[in-house]
């Protein structure tokens, strides 16, 4: 049984997403209270709800007097920020109007309710896509020049400045988490679920990239949001990378997979569409946090026993 700490109640925003509540699971383990805040279906959380720590609470971070109405109500110690809108499938049309209404407005509604009711603990989930793409020197270290491409990294970094100089100016301990490409159960889409789902069924992977990237465990993520959580204080601000570390080519990644899963998928390489290389500089995150992700092989081990259990 996990012992009751000081300043043990936080409140978490995405709590349905995949981060969200992984990192739900995570923080009731290690004996915090949470409340989640959520907008949407709620299927990742309904084994939550039993728990007597864990509530889920309704709520739409793009309303300010309906989050300050939260904050006032449960005071938490402590806000980790995962809501975000993100980059819709390659068949549907993102919408700039949604990024900068949840991402920005949304951050900002966050952070002046965090004002208002004298909450001084935040971690905010960021993203790769705040740096440049062209990418000039590998590792990408937390002083790469920042360069978002498409609406969704601007709208990140805009969150990113808001909670520095909310922090700057209010004396509040924040800290920013960008992570690299996540993976890990209950993800559905991106290359390591698409390619799992191929390989389970033997079907063939179609590789349309020449792309060499870094991907991070969820449960790495989850690790870091706790570490940085716990060690605010001493932290007061900082800018974090949260990755593996390596590199994995989209073709060895593939291979690997089939490895694992013992499939007889064959690897298709098709029209190369696009070329990229980005892996991330982890340094200061086992420095400043005692940061430590799994391996490749393990993470996805793990994950192709959740995707085993959805067929």
């Amino acid at each position: 049984m996990n012992k009751k700490r000081k300043n043990n109640k936080v409140l978490v925003t995405g709590a349905t997403g995949f981060v969200g509540s992984h990192l739900c699971e995570g923080l009731l383990g290690r004996g915090f209270e949470v409340i989640g805040l959520i907008y949407g279906n709620d299927i990742n959380i309904r084994h939550l709800k039993n728990n007597k720590n864990f509530k889920a609470v309704k709520g739409d971070i793009t309303n300010f007097r309906e989050i300050l109405d939260i904050l006032k109500k449960y005071k938490p110690d402590g806000i980790f920020h995962v809501a975000a809108a993100v980059p819709a499938s390659e068949t549907k049309e993102d919408s700039p109007f949604l990024f900068f209404e949840v991402n920005t407005k949304g951050t900002f509604n966050l952070l002046e309710a965090c004002r208002q009711t004298n909450i001084r603990k935040f971690v905010y989930s960021s993203s790769m896509s705040v740096y440049s793409k062209e990418i000039k020197q590998l590792p990408v270290s937390e002083e790469n020049f920042i360069d978002p491409r498409d609406f969704y990294g601007l709208s990140k970094w805009q969150g990113e400045e808001l909670v520095r100089i909310y922090a700057e100016n209010y004396k509040s301990n924040a800290v920013i988490l960008r992570y690299a490409g996540v993976y890990g159960p209950r993800k559905e889409e991106g290359a390591v679920a698409t390619f799992m789902k191929n390989a389970l069924k033997n079907k063939t992977i179609n590789i349309l990239s020449d792309i060499s990237w870094d991907i991070v465990y969820v449960e790495d993520v989850v690790q870091a949001n706790i570490l940085a959580f716990e060690k605010l204080e001493k932290l007061g601000f900082a800018v974090i990378n949260i990755g593996s570390g390596r590199e994995i080519h989209v073709k060895d990644l593939a291979e690997k997979i089939i490895s694992i899963t013992k499939s007889h998928s064959k690897i298709k390489i098709n029209k190369i569409k696009d070329s990229f290389r980005f892996y991330f500089k982890i340094n200061k995150a086992q420095k400043l946090l005692g940061f430590k992700p799994v391996s490749l092989e393990k993470g996805l081990f793990l994950t192709v026993q959740w995707f085993k259990k959805q067929i």
